[in-house]
């Protein structure tokens, strides 16, 4: 079951994906002859006037197929024959529509379910397991007072802890259950922060929100996630990202399926990162991807022409690169599973 959810969702953003390129080539009237999810032999087809709809054995990945892209295809309104405007949206349209469908996962998310804020009140959420206090207090008292300091808020809390240390006894008058009473703590010390602590969290409480400020939160979720994948795709072109973090569609497989055990909602931050990863991926300017192939048309666009056949050439060595580079990153996936 969890190995069908990862192959689902996998198979969702490829498919959104190849969707974005198929929408913007069927815009511009130019020839769709196949539009396939997965790869490998054909499983099921559909087959209309104009495009064929297939599923292929191998449910990792799909395409669509474009008429009219390669040199010595001369189709009828085929791909090379549009405006160079026309073949940029075309390219751009799957990672377009791979940024668009993790905007709108956010956007609902937000709305169903909110966004989660720490409780102001004086209230244990939760206790830090290695911490001495564990055993004592329990999620759910009210801390009333510290050492006969009368405790109102979370925050007035650390204020109530100043000057002591893991020395010293700590008197904690707490509500429980309707009942008031006096419990002797002692403090941690935190090396991180090097301050005291009582090892508790407050409460976490959770806030519906109208569109307008889902729509918001969603942007700035967006960005954010945005910026930290590109950052990390710097990371790893800096060459400080070892074999051993890097996941190919075997690893994120198994990624998929650990989260789907944690709910819902863990699987559709993990859904928005992978959208967002695989359109900043394909926008890379390298040969095969999308963003290699934008390259060109962009030096089209401001009038530098370069011999198509080379082109070709250079694409079909870009995806044997990124072939090669699958098998060897799935086949160390492969191998990671069987040693874990």
């Amino acid at each position: 079951m969890v190995f069908l959810i990862a192959l689902i969702m996998l198979s969702l953003i490829i498919f959104v994906h190849e969707l974005g390129h198929f929408l913007a080539a069927k815009f511009f009237k130019i020839p769709v002859s196949e539009f396939a999810i997965g790869m490998g032999p054909q499983v099921f087809s559909c087959d209309t006037e104009k495009t064929m709809y297939s599923f292929r054995a191998i449910p990792i990945g799909g395409y669509v197929n474009i008429e009219g892209m390669e040199i010595d295809h001369e189709v009828e309104n085929g791909f090379n024959t549009k405006p160079a405007y026309q073949r940029f949206i075309v390219l751009f349209g799957g990672v377009f529509m791979n940024f668009l469908s993790a905007f709108i996962i956010l956007l609902l998310t937000f709305k169903m379910v909110g966004i989660s804020e720490y409780s102001s009140e004086a209230i244990v959420g939760k206790l830090n397991t290695d911490k001495v206090n564990e055993s004592l207090l329990q999620i759910d008292d009210k801390i009333l007072e510290i050492n006969g300091k009368k405790i109102n808020n979370w925050n007035e809390i650390s204020q109530g802890l100043k000057g002591f240390t893991d020395k010293d006894d700590i008197t904690v008058m707490v509500e429980r259950k309707g009942n008031i009473e006096s419990l002797n703590l002692k403090l941690t010390h935190d090396k991180e922060t090097d301050r005291y602590l009582l090892g508790i969290s407050p409460k976490i409480e959770t806030k519906k929100v109208n569109f307008v400020d889902s729509l918001v939160l969603a942007k700035d979720s967006f960005i954010r996630a945005f910026k930290d994948t590109l950052n990390g795709f710097f990371i790893l072109f800096q060459g400080k990202v070892k074999m051993e973090n890097l996941s190919g569609p075997v690893g994120i497989i198994k990624v998929v399926g650990e989260m789907a055990r944690f709910g819902w909602l863990p699987l559709a931050n993990l859904a928005v990162m992978l959208s967002i990863n695989i359109g900043i991926l394909n926008l890379l300017p390298f040969p095969a991807l999308d963003g290699g192939r934008i390259i060109f048309v962009l030096l089209e666009l401001v009038g530098i022409k370069l011999n198509k056949k080379w082109e070709e050439n250079l694409h079909k060595g870009g995806m044997f690169l990124l072939l090669f580079a699958i098998v060897l990153i799935s086949a160390h996936d492969i191998f990671k599973i069987f040693l874990s």
